[in-house]
């Protein structure tokens, strides 16, 4: 099932109101939308129809990609989730190049932006970054969204990337018998030196886990997608601050991804996005 997006002139709407009637459909929690508030918080200087139509194509992820683990960051794919995001990112580029027109261009860049949104929310809600205590982003670089490859070093935090078999030299363990948030604390040793060990949660329905049985948990023993899981809301809070900050900085990357592509021409093509430039922020100072 796809978004009947119709976007006019610079932006505009067309059909707003359809545009509504999807991110309902799509809402995973309408008791909680937590990709439509974060999603709006972050982006609330957009004109009120694109922040709609990317909402919409935000949640639609969960529909459209409910069987892949990559768009959700899931069973330790890591590398997989990355490559989500970048390629997502870079069919919005693409989809703002000169030779696609409007309405069509805007709309297809906004439902792909809005899907490597939905992963990159997903990430800080079902992996343990803020269990092992990361108050950073994942990324705040300007260039394509990096590799997460198995086993190495998340630059922002010094975490491991857990996934599939882990090298000889490396012991990965956790506290399987501990309560929560102690339980989710993975730590990959080698010899001497110790680190944190990043993972997420396994999901039954999506084809392939790459977590390690030893260290791994379930999507119910790990998710913070809501505030009302029991005994979690601290940490629902913090995933939640720092998906609004990364879908901010990711705003940022898309100006400069577009911008390398296509100059000057894509930088306006995307400010026609944008009811209140004073509100967007300073990518330059990113």
């Amino acid at each position: 099932m796809g978004l009947a997006l119709t976007l006019g002139c610079a932006g505009e709407a067309g059909t707003a109101e359809a545009l509504e009637e999807s991110a309902e459909e799509f809402s995973t929690a309408p008791g909680e939308a937590n990709h439509e508030e974060i999603t709006s918080t972050a982006l609330a200087f957009l004109k009120p129809a694109v922040l709609t139509a990317l909402t919409a194509g935000n949640v639609s992820t969960d529909a459209l990609l409910a069987l892949s683990n990559a768009a959700h960051f899931d069973d330790c794919n890591f590398s997989g989730g990355a490559a989500f995001v970048a390629a997502k990112q870079a069919e919005a580029v693409r989809a703002l190049g000169p030779s696609v027109p409007l309405p069509d261009g805007d709309a297809l860049a906004i439902v792909a932006f809005g899907h490597s949104l939905h992963a990159l929310q997903d990430f800080y809600a079902h992996t343990n970054w803020v269990e092992l205590g990361g108050d950073v982003l994942v990324d705040q670089s300007l260039t394509a969204f990096p590799p997460l490859r198995p086993y190495s070093v998340v630059p922002s935090t010094g975490f491991i990337v857990v996934q599939g078999g882990k090298p000889r030299h490396l012991a990965v363990v956790r506290d399987a018998d501990a309560p929560y948030p102690e339980y989710a604390i993975v730590t990959v040793r080698e010899r001497r030196k110790t680190a944190y060990g990043l993972v997420s949660g396994t999901v039954d329905y999506e084809p392939g886990n790459h977590c390690p049985p030893p260290v791994a948990m379930t999507h119910d023993e790990l998710n913070k997608d809501k505030s009302t899981v029991p005994g979690r809301t601290a940490q629902h809070l913090a995933a939640e601050s720092l998906a609004i900050r990364q879908t901010r900085h990711e705003w940022c990357r898309l100006n400069q991804l577009v911008h390398d592509a296509w100059g000057d021409a894509g930088t306006e093509r995307l400010a026609a996005w944008v009811a209140d430039p004073s509100a967007a922020p300073d990518c330059s100072a990113e």
